[in-house]
């Protein structure tokens, strides 16, 4: 008989979905206190803008809201209400289960109204310079033994030398561009501090709704999708669904390396040889990233893999999937509505099935929840 269909084993599943919730008294601490912060930053950034409407961070160029406010009204209304919602927010924070109706109204509008693509756009862009950095520093890791890695770094250093003898990378070119774009992100700092502090609170004040929603449930059965059977199934198609919506963009970009290159229609053949290559890294990045959420319902997820040779068979700590499958799963739904906004103000509904957030945030969500739940990070009490 197969593990975890004996009699034995279904009497101690009934047990595990009829015992109570246990209020996450910690977790509630924490998420409070990141939305008391949240809040608290709330005023300076709001004030920032009421006092010098001219150049503060929601006067660039860049900032374009999902929901404009009527032109009529006066420029201070909207400072003047971020204010307002910092102020009821540091209130509203003290995780009272009643207040739940509240800090979902502030997940509904930090997290899906008030955000813009400007921050999937820089994760986008970062994910991308870190591939290379990954395919020159994560060999050597997990190389095994002081010999091994020694070799590596060799190997290594001796074809990023040939690469610039022989030209085939400039990189002189390359400082020159990294220099050219710290600059440009040095410039928009205030503006993408803004963008992220808005993403950071949608995605807080969802996570203090949800524990304020369980702490209401005290004292009643968890329910039976909480086990970890249950969660081991809807978690595995969550996690394919999540791998299935990286693939639009992943191998629209690709198509960049090819005669073919495609962006919401035909891009044309004579492509400089730097969009290609950014091409080849958006797209890696974002098929790699499908791979990742494979990973919350593979073995390899729950153990490092043969490959990885200073690692391989030790249990793969639960945060190390959880921690940024949560980040990015709260970025992705953020980015949901801006981001069909944006396709269709545009008249670019390439972006609308290109970027398909309103699925992959979700699922992304919930194959990360499944594999908390797998691993026992999530777990009703005993």
């Amino acid at each position: 008989m197969r593990e975890g269909t004996g009699p034995g084993n279904r009497e101690s599943v009934s047990m595990t979905t009829q015992t109570p919730l246990r209020r996450p008294a910690r977790l509630t601490r924490m998420t409070m206190i990141a939305a008391f912060l949240w809040s608290l930053l709330a005023l300076p950034i709001g004030l920032w803008q009421l006092l010098d409407p001219a150049t503060g961070p929601y006067s660039n160029d860049l900032f374009e809201p999902t929901i404009p406010l009527p032109a009529a009204l006066p420029d201070w209304i909207a400072p003047a209400a971020l204010v307002a919602a910092g102020l009821a927010g540091l209130l509203i924070a003290r995780a009272r289960p009643r207040l739940w109706p509240l800090t979902a109204v502030y997940a509904a509008v930090f997290g899906l109204l008030l955000t813009t693509v400007s921050a999937i756009s820089v994760a986008g862009y970062l994910c991308a310079f870190a591939i290379p950095i990954a395919a020159v520093v994560v060999p050597v890791l997990l190389a095994r033994g002081a010999a091994a890695r020694v070799g590596t770094a060799a190997a290594i250093v001796a074809v990023l030398l040939g690469l610039g003898v022989t030209g085939v990378v400039d990189y002189g070119a390359v400082g020159a561009f990294a220099k050219m774009l710290g600059a440009t992100m040095a410039d928009l700092s205030g503006y993408l501090f803004t963008q992220v502090w808005t993403v950071a609170g949608g995605a807080i004040w969802a996570a203090l709704t949800l524990q304020l929603v369980l702490m209401r449930r005290d004292g009643r059965p968890a329910p039976a999708w909480l086990a970890p059977e249950r969660a081991a199934r809807w978690g595995r198609v969550a996690s394919w669904t999540a791998f299935a919506c990286a693939l639009p963009y992943g191998l629209v970009r690709m198509t960049w390396l090819t005669p073919w290159p495609y962006m919401g229609g035909p891009l044309g053949e004579d492509l400089p040889l730097e969009t290609r290559v950014w091409g080849l890294l958006l797209g890696s990045a974002a098929l790699g990233g499908g791979v990742l959420c494979l990973g919350l319902t593979q073995p390899w997820g729950e153990r490092w893999p043969f490959w990885m040779f200073a690692l391989r068979g030790r249990p793969v700590p639960p945060k190390v999937a959880i921690v940024p499958g949560a980040v990015m799963a709260a970025m992705f739904t953020c980015m949901a509505v801006p981001m069909v906004a944006l396709g269709i103000r545009q008249g670019a509904l390439d972006l609308v099935w290109s970027f398909p957030f309103y699925v992959w945030g979700p699922a992304l969500g919930a194959a990360t929840l499944a594999y908390a739940i797998r691993r026992g990070v999530v777990r009703p009490a005993r």
